[in-house]
């Protein structure tokens, strides 16, 4: 009996014979070198042994009409890719399910927001989709660009944590307090200083004294409205007759004329679309375009339209795309086309860094031309209110009131 551990591996039968003397078969097997493995009596008229693939034939010539042979079952790498074989179709719809599972792991269905208490959630679920965070996007987001978006648009967003748990973008946030104007208590001594620099247009003192003149520069820290006020009754004999001066809580309406200088940013050449009646359509599965790739146009402008778009079980995006032929065409941009972007721009400008009272009294406009850019030079006079409270350290030394002439506020004139 030979046994050859190859032919098994390959493809082998686990059979039961049954009939009297089944002995003698397993005789006439070896006589045939015909392989056998695990030839187990069960009783005096019935075994059961392992055959390998290519022997069973031969095993059932031997056997003739004497034994009952039963396959119980089968075996080995030959009969297990049969198997594959056979039920191809139900593995390949298994694998491309697999797939599909697998691609949709790659994308963010759902995103949650924690910690905002102030903020808008729409407001910054759009804040999130603008920086690339939205759902339906791949979860290969740029999580830093993410952060910096959020603190360029809220001040009060103080700290941003983004996790990925499955397809759950979890985003979380620490909002702080603003930062606060101190104000000088009102009990205590203080000047009115400049907290910008520009030109003086009109100073009411309420208390204290004016210390420039109107259109007068200063700068920021210049002492404006001065809480010091010298002391011209003076009684003979009491513990003021030796004072020239006192300190009050200085307060008034400061307005300066401010210039603000400011460059927007053109293109030289205004550039046109002109269609030519041409087009081809074609469809766009998950971001990969089938109508670009046989786009035969040298310039073309491309139209979609989805038709479908799951994320659930799986990511799906189908989008029906057009693309049309065009021709370019550009001419220079004058300046008096310019104008009215410009002052959209300015307005726009205004509202986001001015403050809410300030009034634009004049502006000028400059425009240069270098290569395919225009620079216009923008610069406004403004009229804004200054002013913020600096106190006044005044020190007693030997019970007697003085001033710290090296304290802030109390810069000479």
């Amino acid at each position: 009996m030979t046994w050859n551990n190859s032919s098994f591996t390959e493809h082998y039968r686990k059979i039961r014979v049954e009939g009297f003397q089944p002995d003698k078969l397993v005789n006439k097997c070896a006589k045939s070198r015909i392989q056998l493995r695990r030839v187990t009596f069960v009783s005096e008229l019935e075994l059961t042994m392992l055959v390998s693939g290519r022997d069973f034939k031969r095993l059932k010539k031997l056997a003739k009409n004497t034994y009952k042979i039963t396959v119980l079952e089968e075996g080995g790498y030959r009969h297990w890719l049969r198997l594959l074989w056979k039920r191809k179709l139900t593995i390949a719809g298994v694998l491309i399910f697999a797939a599909f599972l697998y691609y949709q792991t790659l994308f963010v269905t759902e995103i949650q927001i924690n910690g905002y208490e102030k903020i808008d959630e729409p407001h910054l679920r759009q804040t999130l989709a603008e920086a690339g965070l939205y759902e339906g996007c791949r979860k290969n987001v740029d999580i830093s660009k993410v952060k910096i978006k959020l603190f360029e648009e809220y001040d009060t967003i103080s700290w941003v944590g983004i996790e990925f748990t499955g397809n759950l973008a979890e985003v979380s946030i620490a909002e702080g307090a603003r930062p606060v104007k101190l104000q000088v208590e009102e009990t205590k001594p203080c000047n009115i200083v400049a907290d910008k620099a520009g030109y003086i247009s009109k100073i009411i003192p309420v208390e204290g004294l004016r210390a420039v003149r109107d259109g007068a520069y200063v700068k920021k820290g210049d002492i404006i409205i001065t809480g010091t006020v010298p002391l011209r009754n003076v009684a003979y004999g009491t513990d003021s007759e030796n004072e020239t001066e006192t300190y009050v809580h200085a307060e008034g309406t400061v307005e300066a004329k401010i210039p603000v200088r400011i460059n927007f940013y053109a293109e030289r050449y205004q550039r046109s679309k002109n269609r030519t009646g041409s087009r081809i359509w074609g469809i766009s599965v998950n971001g990969h375009d089938l109508a670009k790739k046989i786009n035969p146009y040298e310039t073309a402008q491309v139209k979609r339209k989805n038709l479908i778009d799951l994320i659930k079980p799986f990511r799906l995006k189908i989008d029906l795309v057009s693309v049309e032929e065009v021709t370019l065409s550009e001419k220079e941009v004058k300046d008096q086309e310019l104008k009215k972007a410009v002052n959209a721009a300015i307005r726009q400008y205004a509202k986001e860094n001015l403050p809410e009272k300030a009034q634009i009294l004049n502006k000028s406009l400059n425009f240069s031309r270098e290569k395919n850019i225009i620079t216009i030079g923008v610069t406004l006079e403004t009229l804004q209110q200054i002013g913020m409270e600096e106190e006044i350290v005044v020190d007693k030394p030997d019970g007697k009131d003085t001033k710290d002439n090296n304290q802030p506020g109390n810069r000479p004139q």
